[in-house]
């Protein structure tokens, strides 16, 4: 199956299930409730669930499952930002229960008719069918931190990494205080200002572009390769 399209109130909605990767179109999600995917992103709640299904999952390049996806450019009906569908799921909660309703019910739909399906029954399929949605609607529901010891260790690490990723879209830049995070390194307000200043500078004499990211501490701040920031830092 590649693109398989829906629409709710009007609006397209479009599905992706290939590769082992369930996928939905969040950009697409978000527009009949007039809301942007990345108000969604910024929440701590949200940052910490990406995290345990990226621990669970492992790393996309290594052929294992995607939990984001952004797509600029090419086809128009591949742009935007791609969810899997545990994460779909959640961010559909957000947008109206309701609506978190009817995406569960297209998801259940493709896997009944979608080639995702066993091309034939054979007994004991009904009772795996019934198990696996079970151990699903679990799995969604399984916000207990403790019991994800192994994602707790370097949650907080990560999370400066992974907003930065998210606002800017390229995982080679991040924020002065982001960078400072993973490297272990000490970074007061004072500290951040020069460093950025001083990471300006060398962008702009090297043309390296230079992006922009939300902090929690100090606002709208710039974001910079981390080559760059290797340099100053």
């Amino acid at each position: 199956m590649s693109i398989k399209k829906f629409e709710y109130e009007g609006k397209p909605i479009s599905f992706e299930f290939k590769d082992g990767n369930k996928m939905i179109n969040a950009t697409q999600m978000a527009k009949p409730f007039k809301k942007l995917v990345a108000d969604y992103l910024r929440l701590k709640a949200t940052k910490e669930f990406i995290l345990l299904l990226e621990s669970r999952y492992g790393n996309s390049h290594n052929g294992k499952k995607e939990v984001l996806r952004v797509v600029q450019g090419g086809s128009p009906e591949l742009q935007g930002t791609w969810m899997d569908e545990k994460l779909a799921l959640e961010f559909a909660s957000w947008l109206s229960p309701s609506f978190k309703l009817w995406v569960y019910d297209r998801i259940e739909e493709l896997l009944k008719t979608g080639k995702t399906e066993l091309p034939a029954h054979r007994p004991g399929t009904d009772l795996i069918k019934a198990i696996r949605m079970i151990a699903d609607k679990l799995e969604y529901q399984q916000r207990d931190i403790d019991q994800n010891k192994e994602a707790i260790a370097h949650i907080q690490d990560a999370v400066n990494d992974l907003e930065a990723k998210i606002t800017s879209h390229d995982e080679n830049y991040y924020s002065v205080a982001g960078y400072c995070s993973l490297q272990n390194k000490p970074c007061t307000l004072q500290m951040a200002q020069e460093y950025g200043r001083q990471a300006a500078a060398i962008s702009y004499q090297k043309g390296f572009p230079i992006g922009s990211c939300h902090d929690e501490r100090y606002g709208k701040v710039g974001t910079y390769h981390q080559d760059i920031l290797k340099e100053v830092i």
